[in-house]
């Protein structure tokens, strides 16, 4: 009796173990996404504002309707 309570208090905390570590995983892999989708926003702000100095440019060397 006390060898099938002690097996199952053993399998509840490998169960709280396990679901820790899990939770701990899809934190990380959170924090990842969240770096990755940060990098990729500055990224498009370089990329728009350089678009925006080259057409900016470009609008310079047109010519001028009067």
């Amino acid at each position: 009796m006390f060898t099938a309570l002690g097996n199952f208090f053993t399998a509840i905390a490998t169960l709280f173990t396990a679901m820790n570590r899990g939770a701990s995983a899809l934190d990380h892999c959170a924090k990842w996404a969240e770096h990755e989708a940060a990098d990729f926003e500055n990224r498009t702000q370089l990329e728009r504002s350089a678009r925006l100095e080259q057409l900016q440019i470009e609008l310079k060397t047109l010519p001028r309707l009067t």
